[in-house]
């Protein structure tokens, strides 16, 4: 059973990521990349496997992301139907080779958040993935200048 994120934790990054991104300015990027970043960390450690963990984390993140863009509660059943059909390494590879880039990965580095992304996941753990999988999501992160991970 994975045992999800205390929710007042979870509420307090996405406020202070939805306070950084209408304050503007480099300082304020930071601060919502760094919540970001917990944020979705949370979901990695209540996952039994990090990289699955790590994968629910983004999701909730473009959920989160969407939501500051339109104001609407709206969730990503696709990717999350995805995963119930493939898995969560299986869904990951699928959004590598994918041939164009989702809107989840459109909205993430949209928002300043390409570093969060599952293309950035798919390259950050390369062991996990085909070959293939990982040199489109490198090319696709690169062009759009993301720096890869170590």
């Amino acid at each position: 059973m994975i045992r999800l994120p205390k929710a007042s934790v979870l509420a307090l990054l996405t406020t202070t990521m939805s306070k950084a991104r209408r304050l503007g300015g480099p300082e304020a990027a930071a601060m919502r990349f760094a919540a970001a970043v917990e944020f979705q960390d949370h979901y990695r450690q209540a996952h039994p496997d990090p990289v699955a963990g790590a994968c629910h984390g983004t999701i909730a993140l473009m959920d989160h992301c969407r939501f500051e863009r339109t104001g609407r509660h709206l969730k990503s059943n696709r990717s999350r139907q995805a995963i119930r059909n493939h898995g969560e390494i299986g869904f990951m590879t699928l959004v590598a080779r994918g041939k164009s880039e989702g809107s989840g990965f459109e909205l993430l580095v949209s928002s300043g958040l390409g570093q969060c992304t599952i293309e950035y996941l798919v390259v950050a753990h390369f062991e996990q993935f085909p070959a293939d999988a990982v040199e489109s999501a490198k090319a696709r992160l690169l062009a759009h200048g993301i720096p890869l991970p170590h």
